[in-house]
């Protein structure tokens, strides 16, 4: 059958518009493994699709997930090349999976010689009585240069204080500097922190203009108003800046011994502590880091890599759909290990990681909604056969 054919019984499917013999056409049609790339670009554009202008029934998605998980059992793994074995069955039943709990697509590339029989049946998450983990949202701690800390989540939007010339607003998730434009430059200058606990993440835009959205497990300190020649902020955890230009005042950010300096850019920084490296990518502009005796510039599409062993700076281009990801909704792993994903799952959900035994050797690639509740996140990543139970704010990787 034509690619237009499966389309078009693909679209009458999500709409809910079909007769019985066209159900089983198309099930017929997504279950045929020569059909992958082109059920892959379907699911692509549906999930693209789905917040803004059409939505599956959960009948219509588990329909879908059940006639694949039969006819899975059937399934001979596909060879992509010598890289890479993994199996159709598995890649789609979790695209359907993903429709069900609000996630997006993920797979293993870990190679395979043979299909267990029951790989695609079932998922086994095992959960002990506790309350259901939820994804993280916007909360934060504001701490003023007096030392006061104000928890945002419990602030009602408008003013929130002054600090000195500056009046600082909270928006929803949004914290919001604005300094008068007459502000003399020799004024002192007080500083502000905002804090990020696991399971959360804010967005603050600072006196000059410049926007910053910090990640969950992060801090930025600022100064509530620029003055002087320099603009300098201090970040530990990640961010994603979009510098406002200004020649006059470089932007630096202060990453422990390293520097950032940039006039107007887009970048990202990821500097956590359980983490071996710290990583700065550009998107838009140039920036220099410099790291002790080190330095580097970087142009658009490029990463700089600073292992702590040796603070040597290495730079290398980067997919920056996945490293920005994180500020966009999603997780988006390309050939990740568990660990990085874990560490990831664990920052998001504030939950504790433990490693029953060996770790699972698997590479992961895909993505996944960080509006997903926690369990429907495992149970995706457990269709590449690695196990989780669920202990109160335990995660234990089996």
């Amino acid at each position: 059958m034509s690619e237009s054919r499966l389309e078009y019984l693909f679209k009458c499917y999500i709409s809910n518009k079909y007769s019985g013999p066209e159900e089983e056409e198309l099930m017929v049609l997504l279950s045929n493994p020569e059909n992958e790339e082109q059920v892959q670009i379907l699911m692509d554009r549906f999930m693209e699709n789905t917040r803004h202008e059409i939505q599956m029934s959960d009948q219509a998605a588990a329909s879908i997930l059940n006639n694949i998980l039969k006819r899975g059992k059937r399934c001979v793994i596909q060879k992509k090349n010598s890289k890479t074995v993994y199996t159709f069955w598995l890649g789609l039943a979790a695209s359907v999976l993903i429709i069900l709990g609000g996630a997006y697509f993920i797979s293993d590339k870990k190679e395979y010689a043979t299909a267990k029989e029951d790989s695609s049946s079932s998922v086994g998450l095992t959960t002990k009585k506790s309350a259901k983990i939820l994804p993280g949202g916007h909360h934060a701690v504001l701490t003023t240069s007096d030392g006061k800390a104000i928890i945002l989540d419990s602030m009602p939007n408008g003013l929130l204080t002054q600090q000195g010339n500056t009046n600082v607003k909270k928006l929803g998730g949004l914290l919001e500097y604005k300094a008068p434009a007459s502000f003399i430059r020799d004024t002192v200058i007080s500083y502000n922190t905002v804090s990020t606990p696991r399971g959360g993440q804010y967005q603050i835009v600072l006196s000059d203009g410049s926007k910053v959205w910090l990640n969950a497990a992060s801090s930025i300190r600022f100064p509530t108003a620029f003055s002087g020649s320099l603009r300098e902020v201090e970040l530990t955890g990640e961010a994603y800046f979009e510098v406002a230009k200004n020649k006059e005042k470089p932007f630096q950010v202060k990453v422990r011994d390293m520097k950032i300096a940039v006039l107007g850019t887009h970048f990202n920084v990821k500097a956590y502590e359980d983490e071996a490296e710290t990583k700065t990518s550009l998107l838009e502009g140039s920036v220099k880091i410099i790291q002790g005796k080190e330095a580097g510039l970087l142009k658009p599409g490029q990463q700089a890599v600073i292992n702590f062993k040796d603070d040597k700076v290495k730079i290398a281009t980067a997919d920056m759909v996945e490293v920005i990801a994180w500020k966009n909704g999603l997780f988006r792993f390309e050939g990740a290990n568990i660990e990085t994903i874990m560490r990831e799952i664990g920052r998001w959900y504030d939950v504790e990681i433990v490693y029953a035994g060996k770790v699972p050797m698997r590479r992961f690639e895909g993505k996944i909604n960080r509006n997903a509740g926690l369990s429907e996140v495992l149970r995706i990543l457990e269709l590449s056969n690695v196990k989780f139970s669920i202990a109160g704010k335990k995660i234990i990787v089996q």
